[in-house]
């Protein structure tokens, strides 16, 4: 099998095309529709054959490509960059450059034939982006809010509460086209639905994490689930001497993690079943930190089982029997 190691950038990627033999092509193409099609006419020898194209999850400028490959019946994974990085390192390699990359990720791909990838469909897509630009304008927000706080000039202060008024007005127009995103497609209609019976979890935090983690259910197991977001526990040890203190992995989505925050708080204020848990936790020495990636871990593997068995949260069934549903 052939495989290809594309390392993408914003303006361009750099493509090796690797043989069964070891021996490789290498080309540089814009990161365009008019590159992506010389891209396809360069591989047109090789794509009627078997193809596993492999590139690394940088950023959003990997998706156009991925879905254009994918629409072509062309095998394509999508591989956290992490695993690349161990994998040079592994294989002892001293140099970066962009075309020793993509030869590393297609000598991964052929080693280690990674998990296809599937692209979202229509809605989940809108559903993202429209979520994406709701972080960055309550971003942007916030920046204002920090200048008009730290300005003393009534020019400037009138200037600033003009245009925090008027992304105020498109925060609350993102929100509501979010809400009718969800209300319009039955799937993502019936799965928030689900998801806002758990504790803590809005509306607008079960988009979120439906924008974010698509087909949430369909992850192999509840761990799984948590290990993409990043609040898996990471433990270090060696031996009797080396005993680090177990912490959150944060190797996942950073900005799920953000939004689990404050539903794993309301959690642990308002449900009794979380408040038992928490404490059974502090008596154990457990710091606060500690006991909210607890809970943000709990309620990430409660979301997975919700999801996957199509039916409402049930605190009996996760913290115990008897617990309250409150």
């Amino acid at each position: 099998m052939h495989t290809l190691g594309i390392d993408i950038a914003k303006l361009s990627f750099d493509a090796t095309l690797r043989a069964p033999d070891g021996t490789q092509q290498h080309q540089v193409f814009s990161n365009t529709p008019d590159g992506f099609d010389a891209l396809a006419a360069w591989l047109a020898p090789e794509a009627s054959d078997a193809l596993h194209v492999c590139m690394e999850a940088t950023n959003v400028y990997w998706e156009a490509l991925a879905t254009f490959l994918h629409a072509r019946a062309i095998t394509v994974s999508v591989v956290n960059p992490a695993r690349i990085k161990g994998f040079a390192q592994a294989t002892m390699q001293r140099n970066k450059t962009d075309k020793l990359d993509s030869a590393i990720i297609a000598a991964f791909c052929a080693t280690h034939q990674p998990t296809p990838w599937q692209p979202r469909d229509a809605q989940q897509q809108r559903l993202r982006a429209l979520m994406r630009h709701r972080d960055d304008l309550l971003q942007t927000r916030l920046q204002q809010q920090n200048r008009l706080r730290d300005t003393r000039d009534d020019v400037v202060q009138g200037s600033l509460e003009a245009v925090l008024a008027v992304l105020t007005t498109q925060i609350a127009a993102v929100e509501q086209a979010i809400k009718d995103q969800v209300a319009r497609d039955a799937t993502l209609k019936a799965n928030a639905a689900l998801l806002t019976t758990i504790v803590g979890f809005g509306a607008l935090t079960a988009s979120k994490l439906l924008a974010e983690c698509g087909a949430l259910g369909s992850y192999t197991s509840a761990k799984a689930a948590a290990a993409d977001v990043g609040v898996s526990p990471a433990q270090y040890s060696s031996g009797t001497s080396v005993r680090r203190r177990t912490r959150m992995s944060k190797q996942g989505k950073a900005d799920m993690r953000a939004a689990l925050y404050f539903p794993a708080i309301t959690a642990l204020r308002h449900c009794p079943a979380f408040r038992a848990f928490g404490e059974r936790l502090r008596q154990r020495g457990k710091p606060k930190k500690v006991i909210i990636g607890a809970v943000m871990r709990k309620l990430m593997h409660i979301a997975h089982g919700v999801l996957k068995s199509q039916t409402p949260y049930d605190p009996s069934k996760v913290c115990g029997h008897g617990a309250s549903p409150t």
